[in-house]
């Protein structure tokens, strides 16, 4: 820790360029915004000046706006319907962000870029607490937002570089993605507890009877049945042609949850294809040859 914040040329160039690797973000070379980012009110209590204080509250907001954005870009998406539909629920959604930006994620990460050592404190502050690292990464992303006169770009590359979002984010989603058995006759339960446990959205299911559809060359009836989620990726849709509305229901789920673990179809051919057909307990997709009787 500094005793004054009077950094000198080569001191103050060195924490620049280290603070560029690690936000994306070059400050001026005679930025005072960032000195104050590092600067502590035990200092100032003692020698006047700004601190660090509104940086952290600045940094603080920016921190949360971007990274909801990345949340929400990564675990959200348009369903069939067009209405945005979230994969998680919200309090899966507060976990993730809180575990992101807890004083303890936020000390660690400070610790690993080796920064702490510049931070300027008054002879009060003997030792620095995790809230006082916490409190320095936020002034940084304060310092940057107030430097780069709130260049949004700036500023979310600089969240995702800070919290290491590509790998952290990943991680986390699929931590709540790992696939679980399932078969035809447990696709609809199976499909309901991944949605109730905030692993995809609440699957929607659109059926079409045979007073549409009609009946097939043996009088039985054709039934169609629509079913649609959203995971971390995209959304999801499936449809089905079956001769009862149980078989297409579930063969609809099933083709969603093989889409959704990216699993093998274990009733037919693996391929991308909208509408299905299942039939004598076979599942294939409805165009030729696999549709001919």
């Amino acid at each position: 820790m500094k005793k004054s914040n009077d950094f000198p040329s080569a001191e103050r160039n060195k924490l620049r360029q280290m603070i560029a690797e690690k936000t994306g973000y070059w400050f001026g070379i005679n930025s005072r915004v960032l000195i104050q980012a590092f600067t502590r009110s035990s200092y100032t209590a003692m020698c006047g000046g700004e601190n660090n204080e509104v940086l952290e509250f600045i940094g603080d907001q920016v921190m949360s706006y971007y990274l909801t954005k990345q949340i929400a870009a990564r675990c959200g998406a348009l369903n069939h319907d067009l209405e945005f539909s979230f994969r998680i629920r919200e309090n899966r959604f507060t976990t993730i962000k809180q575990e992101l930006v807890c004083n303890e994620n936020l000390e660690q990460i400070i610790d690993q870029w080796g920064i702490a050592e510049y931070l300027v404190v008054g002879s009060t502050e003997a030792t620095l607490s995790p809230k006082a690292k916490a409190d320095l990464f936020e002034s940084i992303l304060g310092a940057i937002a107030l430097e780069s006169n709130w260049n949004p770009e700036a500023l979310e590359t600089a969240v995702v570089k800070m919290l290491d979002l590509d790998n952290r984010l990943t991680e986390m989603i699929l931590s709540d993605s790992r696939p679980v058995k399932f078969d035809l006759d447990t696709a609809v339960t199976v499909l309901k507890e991944l949605a109730e446990q905030g692993k995809c959205s609440a699957p929607i299911y659109d059926y079409c009877g045979p007073d549409v559809l009609g009946y097939d060359q043996d009088g039985n009836p054709k039934w169609g049945v629509g079913c649609c989620i959203v995971n971390s990726e995209t959304g999801i849709t499936r449809s089905v042609l079956a001769s009862s509305k149980k078989d297409a229901k579930k063969a609809a789920a099933y083709l969603v949850l093989c889409a959704h673990f990216k699993a093998q179809n274990q009733y037919g051919p693996n391929r991308i294809c909208p509408v299905w057909i299942y039939r004598n307990g076979e599942l294939v997709p409805d165009i030729p040859p696999y549709n001919e009787q």
